[in-house]
């Protein structure tokens, strides 16, 4: 997302979104916000790790999601995903010990995959902001028409 021209850009320290609730638009709770993944080449954040169930950390299950699903609402530190609860609890998960390489062109893709989604490095979107088309991955392909 490119800021209008003379806007200020709209920062925060990440450590003001760990632990930041994520919720649905039907208004259920998803889980916390655990981590933030950056493509370190690109400077891009790549996915957002959430927490589901568990205490203090202990138990949890961890969910990779790729950046682009989320809309935050700054002023209430929250996360909203617009996907049904049960497409998070179906998504791949992994152990607080055990991370996946999300360097992984198969992993990313499995994610990717689950949500549906282009990934940002094959996206409909210029470096330059342009929106090209669509990045869902259930479109049709009318080249094939």
């Amino acid at each position: 997302m490119t800021e209008p021209e003379g806007s200020t850009p709209r920062v925060l320290a990440t450590s003001a979104l760990k632990g930041a609730r994520v919720g649905n638009f039907a208004g259920e709770d998803l889980g916390k916000v655990d981590d933030l993944v950056v493509d370190v080449a690109t400077g891009r954040l790549g996915y957002v790790v959430v927490s589901i169930g568990g205490f203090l950390g202990i138990g949890d299950k961890l969910f990779a999601v790729p950046w682009e699903l989320f809309t935050v609402r700054v002023e209430d530190h929250q996360f909203l995903l617009d996907i049904e609860k049960q497409m998070l609890q179906d998504a791949p998960a992994f152990e607080r010990s055990k991370w996946p390489d999300m360097s992984d062109g198969a992993w990313a893709e499995t994610i990717h995959s689950h949500y549906a989604q282009k990934p940002y490095w094959n996206s409909d979107v210029t470096q330059a902001g342009d929106y090209t088309g669509d990045d869902r991955l259930d479109k049709p392909d009318r080249d094939r028409l």
